[in-house]
């Protein structure tokens, strides 16, 4: 409110305008500093708790699954690289 006010009693609305934005840049330099120490104090956090889990766990359904996915994975892979042509049999003239 004051800042339209005082652009309306401003001889050059373009020297208010600067202004806003030269005081505009500790208060960004603020905030990407706390938004820098929130992303450290998170990744220090994530650490701590990624180090807590038990590596001798059980495998899950997820697990399963994906284990089953890999054999799936690499038989069809073994299956395609045995029925591809050689490179020397091909029909390159």
């Amino acid at each position: 409110m004051i800042g339209t006010v005082a652009l309306l009693l401003a001889d050059d609305p373009q020297d208010v305008m600067s202004n806003h934005i030269d005081d505009a840049g500790p208060v960004a330099g603020l905030f990407v500093l706390v938004l820098g120490i929130a992303v450290f104090l998170l990744w220090r956090s994530m650490t701590k708790q990624l180090k807590r889990i038990d590596p001798s766990l059980a495998a899950g359904p997820d697990d399963r699954e994906q284990a089953t996915d890999r054999t799936l994975t690499q038989e069809a892979v073994d299956r395609g690289a045995a029925e591809a042509p050689d490179d020397d049999e091909s029909t390159h003239p």
